[in-house]
């Protein structure tokens, strides 16, 4: 079985490697990449909602537990969990950046 989560139409994709900055005396990161970083979070929670199959024909009305996309997907990120990693780049215009995310046991 596969995930696949992508992340498109999101504008520019922010770095986050170093980005913390110090307001009032406490260190936090860029209030408008933290802001750009749940957009992409409430995406991946759609496309993960979205992606649940409707069992029986019929909708269900109650909230469905999560234990099936949390059971999917890897304990941590040890060597042991992801032996290995393909990554495919191509060159977009800027604003159009973003990642297709696929997940599969091997």
């Amino acid at each position: 079985m596969k995930i696949m989560l992508a992340v498109r139409q999101q504008g520019h994709v922010p770095s986050f490697k170093n980005n913390k900055m110090l307001a009032k005396g406490k260190l936090i990161t860029d209030p408008a990449k933290q802001k750009w970083m749940e957009r992409c979070i409430q995406s991946f929670e759609s496309q993960l909602f979205c992606g649940s199959a409707i069992t029986g024909g019929e909708m269900p009305t109650a909230p469905c537990p999560l234990s099936l996309t949390a059971s999917l997907m890897p304990l941590d990120d040890s060597r042991q969990w992801i032996p290995e990693l393909h990554v495919y780049c191509e060159e977009v215009k800027p604003g159009e950046e973003g990642a297709v995310i696929i997940i599969e046991k091997l």
